[in-house]
């Protein structure tokens, strides 16, 4: 903080939508609010971030996963494992990249309430694909007001109920004995409207061994009052099954890319019965109200996640989580010095208690008593403020800052093994932002984000010390659970917008970040990690245009350019002397594409089925992912794989509804690829393959009531 001083003594304490002059008043569809917690375009938003329609998410799969639509979004990586005991790996801007599973160092949210732990680790699991109006992704510095590991936000928003009553009835069926059904029903009643979901997958798997089951619901039930209204969310999952044939060798990847882990020696998925079984539900309410010009809202929600864990050696482990939170954020107008501004401020707090036991896994028999049993508590504690101000006719600036504290804590019950890892560690930081925007004309916008960020390790990752056999006990050693420090990033971004009419746009953004202790391998056996701080860097470039070509033909294109590399250089040990590597400075980080292109050629027929909707569609997509390091020694990486994708909806009048029938075909060309890595293993099972050529029909039937 003391090297940035002189800047951050500039940053006023505030929070509010980027003011603009009525002359650049802009029409758009895409409205997001992650950028300020308020509704505003993405050509006015202060930053970098991407909104994802209705219509996006319905043509880009059977959604079962955000993984199918988030394509065309820059500067996010999001790799899907075909693994549904694992989760998506995501990473944006190259944050999140070290995650084994789940989600680390990305924010996750639906419709404002957090989905990611206050120790910053998440899962995607939890979002209702059918049922999600629009997701947002913000990158860059404006992130860094989320709180800890934001180095971005995922936020998805489920629909709003329908002013008349409605029933949308869809499925699909597709290869490897794919279902997945969903019934929705939607109405308004005076000042109630409600939106109940029910979604059912079952999966055979492109994989041996990767069988997966789930039922998933989300409801909104919103009332509308004077001064605003009140989300009331329920969100419940029922993960049922979820087998994991594990990653490969390169040696098994190029032999038998589509087996699953099967020896005794190797830590065998198959013959420990390697997978999850888990119930994860959330409920909450999100309550927004005018206040004369001002406006509040507030937050509370409660979550449980319920998880039966065998893993791919003698382990398996029982995690019973409570999760709860409230939060509240203060909009108003207010005049400064002859200017126009808008000021917010927010506080929030966050804690969840694992209670997790260990037993022993005899191929795939779990034990019948505990040999651990500890409370794994994160807290989170946040204040945020900002404020937007309009200095002249066409130029905005931006202040922030954000205090938060996250407090890390075990308690451990097992002391059978004479080891008692009891302890606790608060981590605390400030995340100070200031950016400029300047309104060229209507049409297009110049702006920079300069800003502090800090992430904490997560729970999973201060578990063991660096034999990694046991939670920390007294004399722990510095790269243990109390001796790892929070990682510290400063972010600037420059950016270009150009949009000059509804579905016309150009977007760029040029980005680089500096983080000191980032959190990096320290000692990896067959079955876990411990981990170190080094310093890091991140530079990239981010590109995205759409536009229409003629009245029946439009295109996209997206493109991420990323150099994410250490700047120091530290070593990784092993269990086998043999894994053993030394990290040198300008080696890039693992699991991170050099770079990621994706194009879209869409056809749409001048005849209509309804109003707004085309009898028919088709798209022909490119997918191309570059080069990615397996390990940070950089002795071994991915090659360039590229995908070609083909859909197809056609759109009717069907009695008194429509009906939406989907074709699809996933990897036409059936490419070989790594469809994601799990870097630094010491078995050297860095890569999980992606489904071969695979085909998908389906339909969704829409009744007014």
């Amino acid at each position: 903080m003391n090297r940035c001083k002189g800047l951050w003594g500039l940053v006023f304490i505030g929070l509010s939508v980027l003011h603009r002059p009525e002359g650049y008043a802009q029409t758009l569809d895409d409205v997001v609010v992650s950028a300020s917690r308020s509704e505003q375009s993405i050509f006015d938003a202060p930053g970098s971030i991407d909104a994802v329609s209705r219509a996006r998410i319905e043509s880009s799969g059977p959604q079962i996963n955000i993984s199918e639509s988030l394509g065309y979004v820059p500067g996010i990586n999001v790799a899907n494992r075909n693994n549904y005991a694992q989760d998506l790996q995501i990473s944006i801007r190259g944050f999140g990249s070290r995650a084994p599973f789940g989600v680390r160092g990305v924010r996750l949210m639906i419709d404002g309430l957090p989905q990611s732990l206050p120790d910053g680790q998440g899962q995607t699991s939890q979002f209702s694909a059918t049922s999600t109006e629009r997701i947002e992704v913000l990158r860059g510095p404006l992130a860094a007001l989320y709180g800890n590991a934001s180095g971005g936000v995922i936020q998805a928003f489920t629909r709003e109920p329908g002013l008349t009553p409605e029933l949308n009835v869809g499925g699909y069926t597709g290869s490897d004995s794919l279902y997945r059904s969903s019934l929705q029903y939607s109405e308004t009643k005076g000042d109630y409207g409600l939106v109940v979901d029910y979604g059912a997958l079952t999966t055979d798997g492109f994989r041996e061994y990767s069988a997966s089951e789930r039922h998933h619901i989300n409801s909104k039930l919103v009332r509308k009052h004077g001064s605003g209204k009140t989300n009331f969310i329920v969100n419940i999952l029922d993960q049922k099954k979820s087998e994991d044939p594990g990653s490969r060798t390169l040696s098994e990847f190029k032999a038998a890319p589509y087996a699953a882990n099967n020896t005794a020696a190797s830590n065998s998925n198959l013959l420990y019965k390697a997978g999850k079984k888990f119930v994860q539900s959330m409920a909450g309410l999100v309550d927004e109200r005018a206040i004369g010009d001002s406006r509040i809202t507030t937050r509370a929600y409660v979550a449980t996640r319920d998880l039966d864990n065998p893993g791919r050696s003698n382990v398996w482990f029982l995690i019973d989580r409570v999760q709860y939170g409230l939060g509240l954020d203060y909009q108003m107008p207010f005049r400064f010095s002859n200017t126009d501004a808008t000021f917010s401020f927010g506080l929030e707090g966050d804690r969840v208690t694992d209670d997790r036991r260990g037993r022993t896994n005899t191929n795939g028999v779990m034990g019948s008593s505990d040999n651990r049993k500890e409370d794994n508590i994160a807290i989170n504690y946040g204040a945020y403020a900002r404020a937007d101000w309009f200095l002249d006719e066409g130029l905005s600036l931006t202040t922030g800052i954000r205090l938060t504290q996250v407090r890390l804590q075990v308690r451990d019950y097992y002391l059978d093994d004479s080891i008692d890892g009891s302890g606790s560690k608060t981590y605390s930081g400030a995340s100070p932002v200031i950016g400029l925007v300047r309104h060229l004309s209507p049409e297009q916008n110049l702006f920079a984000n300069i800003g502090q960020s800090f992430e904490t390790p997560t729970l999973n990752e201060v578990l063991y010390t660096p034999t990694g056999t046991s939670t920390c006990n007294s004399n722990c050693s510095r790269n243990s659970f109390y001796g790892l420090n929070a990682a510290k990033s400063t972010q600037v971004e420059l950016g270009w917008k150009w949009q000059p009419e509804k579905r016309k746009a150009i977007r760029v953004s040029a980005f680089f970040t500096k983080t000191s202790d980032d959190i990096a391998p320290e000692f990896i056996t067959a079955t876990g990690a411990t981990w170190q701080n080094a310093d890091t860097k991140r530079v990239g470039l981010e590109f995205f245009a759409e536009g229409l070509l003629s009245q029946n033909f439009s295109a996209a294109t997206s493109f991420t350019l990323l150099q994410a590399s250490y700047t120091e250089a530290f070593t990784i040990r092993g269990s086998s002397a043999t894994f053993a590597s030394t990290v040198n400075s300008g080696d890039r980080l693992t699991n991170v594409p050099n770079d990621r292109f994706q194009a879209e050629l869409r056809y749409r027929s001048s005849e209509m089925a309804t109003r707004e909707v085309p009898r028919l569609q088709s798209a022909l997509e490119l997918v191309s992912v570059g080069k990615i390091y397996v390990r940070s020694n950089n002795s071994e990486s991915t090659s360039r794989y590229n995908l070609v994708n083909l859909s197809l909806t056609s759109n009717a009048v069907l009695g008194s509804g429509t009906l939406a029938t989907y074709v699809r075909v996933d990897n036409l060309t059936d490419k070989l690829y790594v469809a994601s890595t799990i870097g630094d293993q010491e078995s050297g099972r860095y890569y999980e393959p992606g489904a071969p050529r695979n085909w998908l029909v389906g339909f969704k039937y829409t009744l007014k009531l």
